[in-house]
């Protein structure tokens, strides 16, 4: 066994290699969902710069002046969408920069939040394994060094993994289609023309 000392203390090679290996799993898996949480709220910004959204009235703004009205909900995706007035877009000097379509522009407002989605959940289970796969190097790293010089950092480390993977999984999502109740279809309020549910 390769031994490295350092401030008097000699520590096993493989050991600090192990450390080293669940320092990189620990911060991939926070770091692999952040990023995805970022991208998400990126995307969501980009989908509708230059659009004023006003929540009293439930409608979009175009740079223009345009009004773009609650067109339809898609329950499944969690997404209301908005479009203005087909003619209105297609006589404005600036639709060649909004949108290639005739049909008027369309602003998509997502009323999930990130661990909501698919994209979420992807990257929130992803998360999960590897936190679970640092558990299992950090478990078997212990009981490898069970009674060997450095034992106590494995097992620091492994309540570490515990630790980080509790709360990554206490906050995990319901999955869609359980709880919620007796299973009737959720109440279509945008096909009426009023307001949602105030939850």
């Amino acid at each position: 066994m390769l031994q490295l000392t350092a401030w008097g203390i000699s520590i096993d090679l493989g050991l600090v290699l192990l450390l080293g290996y669940l320092i990189l799993l620990w911060c991939g898996g926070w770091a692999l969902e952040y990023l995805a949480r970022a991208h998400f709220r990126r995307a969501q910004r980009y989908a509708h710069s230059g659009f004023a959204y006003d929540a009293e009235l439930d409608r979009y703004e175009c740079p223009q002046g345009e009004l773009l009205t609650l067109e339809t909900f898609d329950d499944r995706s969690a997404l209301a969408i908005y479009r203005a007035p087909a003619a209105s877009c297609n006589e404005c000097m600036l639709k060649v920069f909004c949108t290639p379509h005739d049909e008027g522009r369309r602003v998509y407002r997502s009323l999930a939040e990130f661990h909501e989605t698919d994209v979420g959940r992807f990257h929130r289970l992803l998360s999960l394994v590897i936190l679970l796969v640092a558990l299992a190097f950090s478990a078997g790293g212990l009981i490898a060094w069970w009674s060997k010089s450095g034992e106590w950092l494995l097992v620091i480390a492994t309540g570490i993994s515990l630790v980080l993977l509790w709360l990554d999984a206490r906050d995990l999502p319901e999955s869609p289609g359980k709880g919620g109740g007796s299973g009737e279809a959720p109440d279509e309020w945008w096909l009426h023309g009023s307001r949602p549910p105030a939850c």
